[in-house]
C-alpha cells in the first residue's frame, strides 16, 4: 500500500514537472487526470479554473463540429486504436489560434500500462506540445521559397502549384477561368538608359500594381525576368479581355520616378481562357504566350486574345 502511494506520488509529481499540458483517459477515453500546465491552460484560455475531469474525450472528438472538427475527429479515432490495443501511438498536429495569437500543437497519445513487461492496457497518456515557434519558422520558410524576392509577389514554383490546383478544380467541378501573360515592353531599354537598380524598381512597381489591381481571388505572380502571369479565377474569355485592358492601362499611366527621371513602361498581355479539358497549365500557357507574341507583334502596349471564334474578338 505504502509502495503504491509513493508510487501514485511520484507519477503526479513527475507530469506536474513538464511544461506539455497533459491528461490521462481511462480505457473509455474519460479523463482521470491532468497535469498544472494543463490546468494553467485551461484557465488562461476558458476563464475559468475547470479542469475537465470527468469529461468523455472520445465522446467531444465525436461530436465535434465546424470549422476545424476534421482535426478532432482524427485525433478521437487514433485514441480509440491506441486504447483498443490496434497501435502503439499516435500523433497529429493541429492549429489552435487564439484570438490575439496564432498557435500549434502537437497531440501524442500513447497506451498506459502499470507495468511495462505487462500488455494489457487500462487508458492512456495524452499529451499536447506547444510547436508554434517550429511551425511559424516553417510557415516563414515556405512563404520565402514561394515568394519572388525582388518583388514580393508569388514565384513561378508558388504559380505552378496553385494552377495545377485550379485545373484539377475546373476538371472536377467545371466553371471557367483564365490566364494572363504580361510582358514589360522593351524592359531592356530601361535598364541600358536608367541602369538595373531603376530596372529593378520598375518591376516591383509593376508588382505592386498587379498585387493591388487584381482580385484576392486572382493570382498574380512574376515567372521570371519582366515577365509576370495572372490566372483569373471564376472569368471567362470576356472578363479576362476587360481585366486586361484595364490593367495594361493602369501601367501606361504610372510613373515611376528615379532620380531626376521619370519612367514610362507599358506591358504587352496575351489572354486565355482555362477549361475542364484542358490536360495541364503547359498547354494553357502556350496559349497565352502565342497572344502575348502576337501583341508584340502588333506594336506592343495592347492586349490580344487565343479566342478567335467565340464572339470575343482581340483588343
Amino acid at each position: 500500500m505504502v509502495a503504491s502511494l509513493v508510487e501514485d506520488s511520484l507519477a503526479v509529481a513527475v507530469i506536474d514537472a513538464l511544461t506539455s499540458q497533459i491528461w490521462v483517459v481511462d480505457g473509455n477515453g474519460v479523463i482521470v487526470a491532468v497535469n498544472q500546465s494543463w490546468k494553467q491552460f485551461a484557465a488562461d484560455n476558458s476563464g475559468g479554473e475547470r479542469d475537465h475531469v470527468g469529461a468523455d474525450y472520445l465522446g467531444v472528438c465525436a461530436r465535434a463540429a465546424g470549422m476545424g472538427s476534421e482535426g478532432a475527429s482524427d485525433f478521437g479515432r487514433g485514441l480509440r486504436e491506441v486504447l483498443a490495443g490496434a497501435r502503439e501511438r499516435f500523433q497529429y498536429e493541429y492549429p489552435c489560434h487564439s484570438p490575439t495569437e496564432q498557435r500549434w500543437f502537437l497531440a501524442h497519445a500513447s497506451p498506459l500500462r502499470r507495468r511495462a513487461s505487462i500488455p494489457e492496457r487500462f487508458g492512456a497518456v495524452v499529451a499536447h506540445i506547444d510547436i508554434t515557434d517550429r511551425k511559424l519558422a516553417e510557415l516563414d520558410l515556405a512563404r520565402l521559397a514561394a515568394t519572388d524576392p525582388l518583388t514580393g509577389v508569388p514565384n513561378r514554383r508558388f504559380f505552378e502549384d496553385y494552377a495545377g490546383r485550379e485545373l484539377s478544380r475546373l476538371a472536377r467541378f467545371g466553371g471557367r477561368s483564365s490566364l494572363l501573360m504580361i510582358d514589360i515592353d522593351r524592359f531592356k531599354d530601361v535598364n541600358d538608359s536608367f541602369g538595373h537598380a531603376a530596372g529593378d524598381e520598375a518591376l516591383r512597381r509593376v508588382a505592386a500594381l498587379g498585387r493591388s489591381f487584381f482580385r484576392a481571388s486572382d493570382l498574380f505572380a512574376r515567372i521570371g525576368g519582366e515577365e509576370f502571369v495572372c490566372l483569373l479565377a471564376g472569368t471567362d474569355a470576356w472578363g479576362a479581355l476587360i481585366a486586361a485592358e484595364a490593367f495594361r492601362d493602369a501601367i501606361e499611366q504610372l510613373r515611376i520616378e528615379i532620380g531626376k527621371h521619370t519612367i514610362h513602361v507599358t506591358v504587352s498581355i496575351g489572354a486565355t481562357s482555362l477549361a475542364p479539358a484542358d490536360a495541364s497549365m503547359e498547354a494553357a500557357a502556350a496559349r497565352a504566350d502565342a497572344a502575348l507574341y502576337q501583341a508584340k507583334a502588333a506594336g506592343r502596349n495592347c492586349v490580344k486574345s487565343d479566342a478567335a471564334d467565340d464572339g470575343v474578338g482581340r483588343i
